[in-house]
């Protein structure tokens, strides 16, 4: 029995040992420089990720000047490196190539292992970029339709897994096809039933389609609203009215932008650009609960995997020639940190890779 006894105290303290030795190894790992593999690796697994965010520059509609592209935010350490695109041409859209590994519900926006690819889409001229993230370099444009009026503002994946383009320009929903090099419409949105369309994001079994139409040409005085659409046929059954408020005498027109749903499926946020918000709705019920002010103006949100997090692409912050993306905390509706650093006025879409 004593033999035992021995045996048993001499491998827990063996064991208490090489814990501590572990644990120390740990430490000065973490405590080392960023350039060593275990630095690096500590790093990597205490980071909550990076951001890709489409950089328009400083046009609009149209391609304009300085920085075009898209920027890279490494959410651990808020470092912001800039990409430029010669092909770029004040790209909205954004979104990871087709065969990317990607979370669950979360439309194609959060991957989960490192993308190669990712697509980003053109306003101006409505072109879809394929670009390739060893090189930073376009490997492919992917031309819109001749004639279409495609302005591309969000992109997300669809319930079938292919790729989605809302367009500003004529409020259609686009598809296109990476492999064939191909865009082409779809009976969805435009006419009556949308004008101006930034977001496109469906309920939690894929049957409906909620589109954020911007604004009415036809009507300046209408506030933005959702399209609720049948999917895949386009059939509208009904909207969300004055998600954004009806403009002022003399004021811009708030705009309903990029919207997402939150992986639970009990929530869709919207962007309002104009007025500074993001406007919150009760999937269920289809009311609006409520509006929160966030920034100067908010363009995109991509949620978390777990949806505990979102992320804001939010323009002229902190000054008027630069941008940044906000950190939201989703269960207190509130802001809860700011990362600077993206050189341009005009930023759009956003994604995430959590790998």
């Amino acid at each position: 029995m004593d033999k035992i006894l021995k045996t048993a105290r001499f491998w827990s303290v063996a064991a208490a040992i090489g814990l501590t030795a572990a644990l120390l190894l740990v430490a000065i790992g973490c405590g080392g420089g960023t350039t060593t593999t275990s630095a690096t690796t500590a790093t990597k697994a205490a980071s909550p990720g990076t951001v890709y965010v489409a950089v328009t520059g400083s046009g609009e509609l149209s391609a304009g000047t300085g920085n075009m592209g898209f920027a890279v935010v490494d959410l651990a350490t808020k470092k912001v490196q800039m990409m430029n695109l010669p092909e770029a041409k004040a790209p909205h859209g954004i979104i990871f190539s087709p065969d990317t590994m990607t979370a669950p519900d979360t439309r194609g926006r959060v991957a989960t292992e490192k993308p190669k690819t990712i697509l980003m889409g053109n306003a101006d001229g409505g072109s879809v970029l394929v670009v390739d993230l060893a090189t930073n370099k376009t490997t492919k444009t992917i031309n819109a339709p001749s004639g279409a009026k495609l302005a591309i503002c969000g992109m997300e994946k669809g319930p079938d897994g292919k790729i989605y383009l809302a367009s500003m320009g004529d409020g259609i929903v686009y598809q296109v096809d990476t492999a064939g090099g191909t865009i082409t419409a779809t009976p969805v949105g435009g006419g009556d039933t949308t004008q101006s369309i930034c977001g496109i994001a469906w309920s939690a079994d894929g049957k409906y389609a909620y589109l954020s139409n911007m604004f009415n040409p036809n009507d300046p005085n209408q506030a933005g609203y959702i399209a609720k659409v049948s999917w895949p046929d386009g059939k509208l059954i009904s909207k969300i009215e004055n998600v954004t408020k009806a403009p002022g005498t003399g004021s811009a027109a708030p705009m309903a932008h990029q919207s997402e749903v939150t992986p639970d499926g009990k929530y869709m946020y919207v962007t309002d650009g104009i007025d500074g918000s993001v406007v919150k709705i009760d999937m269920s019920t289809e009311k609006i609960l409520k509006t929160i002010p966030v920034g100067k103006e908010p363009h995109s949100i991509v949620f978390s995997s777990d949806g505990k997090k979102a992320y804001i692409a939010v323009r002229h912050e902190p000054v008027e020639n630069e941008s940044s993306v906000f950190v939201y905390d989703v269960d207190k509706d509130q802001v809860i940190d700011r990362i600077p650093g993206i050189q341009a006025p005009l930023i759009c879409g956003l994604i995430l890779d959590e790998s």
